[in-house]
């Protein structure tokens, strides 16, 4: 019997590891397998209460960030890439109306064929409130800050002619168009914090905002798994490729209202979506993309308040290939 399970096993993980190979009439692996880029974007990113398409609440509430233009360096280090990015000075836009934010965004991540994953953190300190989705009725909140932190871990299902990792990091040449299905688990942390109320004092009550009133901070820990679709379209040879992909999932959060008058906790359903735009050239030394993205997570706190977070970004990565990092570590 022993033996018999342990053929099982040697039977499973050879095939396995057969199905694990790439094919190399779609996905070839660069001679160089080091990489530096350089990246700039804009973010926006907004924190809606009762947001207008999902609530029938007519108070309409909107924090943001001061929208600015980041920067940042990317260091891919084989199936590893490390990226960090800040807030380049003097770009927030008229900080006398709305303030000034400081930015940080990092993250680390980890492709292979078939599976990754990527940890990320992001932090907004300084952001500004409107009501009614109008920068009419503007008020600055220098103290507030917003913050998202998590881990994304992903199954690539057509692994042997389709590369995530190539539309993601461009680490990894695809030579033919393929796409694939792809499994998302997102498990995070978001919070949205300030010493005073979140809420105006003269639409702040329990008719409009239920458990909400009063908040001063929220906090909510996060899964959810996102089911998607994600397509490499390659042109002349792989050099130049478009790469959409789009998810939508369901999940669960924990959540801490810290209010004036009491706090509260409990669980809300979460609904999440995400979707990317990818342009650009992967060259053996040289590659360069530009890029669009969209993040929402919205979260239910007794109908009819709901609670969104939202980020779109568009920007351009510029990268240079090499062959050795520290030739006195071999690993790297």
């Amino acid at each position: 019997m022993r033996k018999i399970v342990l053929l099982l096993i040697c039977i499973d993980v050879f095939c396995c590891n057969a199905i694990a190979q790439k094919d190399s009439n779609y996905i070839v692996q660069f001679e160089r397998p080091y990489n530096i880029q350089f990246n700039s974007w804009v973010n926006n990113f907004d924190f809606y209460i009762n947001p207008p398409r999902f609530s029938n609440s007519q108070r309409l509430l909107q924090l943001s960030p001061n929208s600015s233009w980041q920067t940042g360096l990317s260091l891919g280090l084989k199936y590893v890439t490390v990226s960090f990015g800040v807030q380049v000075p003097a770009t927030n836009r008229d900080e006398k109306t709305f303030g000034r934010t400081n930015f940080y965004d990092f993250s680390f991540s980890y492709y292979q064929s078939r599976s990754g994953g990527e940890i990320y953190s992001r932090s907004f300190s300084g952001i500004y409130r409107s009501t009614g989705g109008r920068d009419t009725s503007i008020a600055k909140l220098p103290d507030a800050n917003i913050q998202t932190h998590g881990v994304i871990l992903y199954y690539n299902f057509n692994h042997r002619k389709f590369s995530y990792r190539s539309a993601l990091s461009m680490a990894e040449f695809q030579k033919k168009s393929s796409g694939a299905f792809l499994l998302m688990l997102n498990l995070g942390y978001r919070k949205i914090d300030s010493p005073q109320p979140l809420i105006p004092s003269e639409i702040d009550n329990v008719k409009n905002y239920g458990e909400l009133t009063g908040m001063r901070s929220l906090s909510m820990t996060h899964v959810n798994f996102r089911p998607g679709y994600a397509h490499n379209f390659c042109m002349k040879g792989g050099s130049w490729f478009v790469s959409p992909s789009a998810f939508a999932g369901l999940g669960l959060a924990s959540y801490h209202i810290k209010s004036v008058a009491i706090n509260s906790s409990g669980i809300s359903p979460e609904f999440d979506a995400h979707a990317k735009l990818s342009i650009g050239r992967n060259g053996k030394q040289y590659f360069f993309n530009v890029f669009a993205t969209y993040d929402a997570n919205l979260n239910m706190f007794g109908y009819p308040n709901f609670v969104a977070f939202q980020s779109t970004s568009v920007g351009f990565n510029i990268g240079f290939r090499f062959h050795k990092l520290i030739s006195s570590i071999k690993w790297l």
